[in-house]
């Protein structure tokens, strides 16, 4: 769980016109304070991340990477150190190839040094691109040779990856492969301030669920890219929708928005315990589509202690609430509500539904574009 500034803030580099946008130590000290101060980072939110356009247009001349000396006056080590200074980690960027997606310096044939480097400064976890390099071979042999250096490095490091991403047009991902070298992987586009952004990202994840659902588990995620909750683009219920369903999904949670400025609704729902709860759930099994049903979706998720966490989603765009009913005998192969269960409602307001026999059918009713997150406890 984190914050990353690519989604709402991408690469802005002119701190003279736009000092508030520009990706620079300033920004990554505020939104530090914020997380700090206003509760993101005891609510679980610990990564502070940087994405691409941090560095200077060249390597120093060691063959170093080196952050922009305009932007980032003390360099990251200092930037690390006050992350580190108020209880958070600092994330970094790099890509596989010879250019980072913004056409800074990539690490191909660097990638040691750059471990090095990165270890050097403090740095708690790398996320790491795939742009620009030369074949499918180059790229799976650079995101294996970067886990080694890390991992070398003998510092702690997350691994982010966007393997699968890169290889998916190709060729279908060795996910075992993968999880052996990447912490969290990225499958599917970057994920935009909008509903059709969302959407399409739940679509994708329903739809190649039998290859990337069983791969999940502890040390090694799926991840459908940031949350955008906060910013401009979704109405309320697709902000709830994107928390509720980032939860069912075992998501990473990295929200990329400006804290400076968020809505007190925006933020009660991020830091939402009983949201996180589910989405950090030490089993660690991502959920599943069970049901598509004209426009309503249902979904499980496994949670320990013989929980479930379950969403009914809404994905029609016209008209008003409409209800959905199904029978508590489809929910973990009829043995979530056996013999009987309490529900209670998470999203979009925590209440208690009571008790349910396992033949009991539940009616639910979800506003358009909406989700309404249960969680149900066996008794």
């Amino acid at each position: 769980m984190g914050w990353l500034h690519w989604e709402r803030f991408l690469c802005g580099t002119d701190c003279a016109a736009e000092p508030r946008r520009c990706v620079s130590e300033q920004l990554f000290v505020e939104m530090a304070d914020r997380m700090a101060a206003e509760g993101w980072r005891d609510a679980g939110y610990e990564f502070i991340c940087i994405d691409d356009c941090w560095m200077a247009p060249t390597r120093d001349e060691q063959g170093r990477l080196r952050a922009d000396p305009r932007r980032f006056p003390g360099g990251i080590r200092r930037l690390a150190d006050y992350v580190h200074s108020k209880g958070l980690k600092l994330g970094i960027y790099s890509d596989v190839g010879n250019k980072t997606c913004a056409g800074f310096p990539g690490s191909y044939n660097y990638y040691d040094l750059d471990a090095q480097t990165f270890a050097s400064w403090g740095v708690d976890l790398l996320k790491f691109d795939g742009c620009n390099s030369d074949s499918l071979e180059l790229l799976a042999e650079g995101y294996r040779r970067m886990s080694l250096a890390l991992n070398r490095t003998g510092r702690s490091i997350v691994y982010s990856c966007e393997w699968p991403f890169y290889l998916r047009p190709v060729q279908q991902p060795n996910y075992t492969e993968i999880k052996q070298y990447c912490n969290h992987w990225r499958n599917f586009y970057d994920v935009y301030d909008s509903w059709s952004s969302i959407k399409s990202i739940l679509d994708w994840t329903a739809l190649h669920q039998d290859t990337i659902v069983k791969i999940a588990g502890p040390g090694g995620w799926n991840d459908p890219d940031m949350l955008v909750i906060g910013n401009f683009g979704l109405s309320w219920d697709q902000s709830v929708t994107q928390m509720a369903m980032w939860a069912i999904m075992a998501a990473p949670l990295f929200m990329s928005n400006d804290l400076r400025h968020i809505s007190p609704e925006a933020k009660c729902l991020l830091q939402n315990k009983e949201v996180i709860a589910i989405n950090q759930d030490p089993l660690g099994k991502q959920g599943y589509q069970l049901i598509k049903d004209k426009n309503f979706q249902l979904w499980e998720r496994p949670l320990s202690g013989r929980a479930y966490a379950v969403a009914v989603l809404n994905q029609q765009e016209i008209g008003g609430p409409q209800n959905f009913t199904f029978s508590l005998t489809f929910l973990g192969n009829g043995l979530a509500c056996n013999p009987a269960c309490s529900i209670r409602q998470v999203l979009p307001a925590s209440r208690d539904w009571g008790v349910y026999s396992w033949i009991s059918s539940l009616s639910v009713e979800v506003n358009p574009t909406g989700t309404v997150l249960l969680k149900v406890l066996p008794l």
